[in-house]
């Protein structure tokens, strides 16, 4: 019983790493990917209606599923009284 206690902690810590190296490696993609972006912009070519279109509502993807998540993570206050 207490191997296998032991070894379902060992397992979920595993995926606790393996969780935190792929979001690190979302994470520095996903910046990779912005830089880019704002370097293309930065050069201040025209874009087309299908590329504004493309960028505007992938900041809305990102934008809805941040606001989602940030909502379930969100730190009650504590009552200091």
């Amino acid at each position: 019983m207490a191997g296998e206690i032991m070894s379902s902690q060992t397992a979920r810590e595993t995926a606790d790493v393996k969780d935190q190296n792929e979001m690190a490696v979302t994470l520095r993609e996903f910046g990779r990917s912005v830089v880019a972006l704002r370097s293309m912009m930065d050069q201040d070519r025209s874009l087309t209606d299908m590329e504004l279109l493309f960028i505007e509502n992938h900041f809305q993807v990102i934008q809805m599923a941040y606001l989602r998540w940030k909502r379930k993570h969100r730190l009650l206050p504590i009552d200091l009284a």
